[in-house]
């Protein structure tokens, strides 16, 4: 599964010049702020928090566990406000706090659609579904099979 995140992660994306992005701010994700946890990978528990924005972004982080209850991977993720639109940026680590991308590298989507609560960060997708509870999607490529894993969240306290 790692590897299949990764490659998620890494995918080629199409130039900035290729399509518009739209407009959005931080504050039309002030939703998201707070504690999320809920079914990730294999229905096994994953969290996912914001804090509130600060200095143009909104920092995050996610846990994914594996079904044991072991820590499967984490990520280190800031949404920041560029270009009149909004950019989802993360690094993955493993359990042992090992980072997935280069030191100097990081992982970048922007946002390439926008309909009220549903926000596509390039195929990396969050969606409001309630007023306490949201998904989260992304596609996945591996051995040239692509599939979607979703993840499905509820406001934490």
């Amino acid at each position: 599964m790692k590897a299949a995140l990764f490659i998620v992660a890494t995918m080629v994306l199409l130039p900035a010049s290729a399509m518009a992005a739209p407009a959005a701010t931080l504050a039309d994700i002030a939703w998201m702020e707070g504690s999320w946890e809920g079914e990730g990978i294999e229905g096994a528990p994953a969290l996912e928090a914001y804090a509130p924005a600060a200095g143009g972004q909104m920092v995050g982080h996610f846990r994914q566990l594996n079904k044991d209850g072991s820590v499967m991977f984490y990520e280190l993720i800031t949404i920041v406000e560029d270009g009149g639109s909004l950019a989802y940026r993360l690094k993955h680590f493993n359990a042992d706090l090992t980072g997935w991308e280069e030191k100097d590298k990081v992982v970048s989507f922007p946002l390439t659609d926008r309909k009220g609560d549903r926000l596509d960060f390039s195929g990396l997708v969050y969606e409001r579904t309630g007023k306490d509870s949201m998904t989260a999607s992304v596609r996945v490529t591996e051995g040239g099979k692509t599939e979607t894993i979703v993840f499905h969240f509820r406001r934490k306290g």
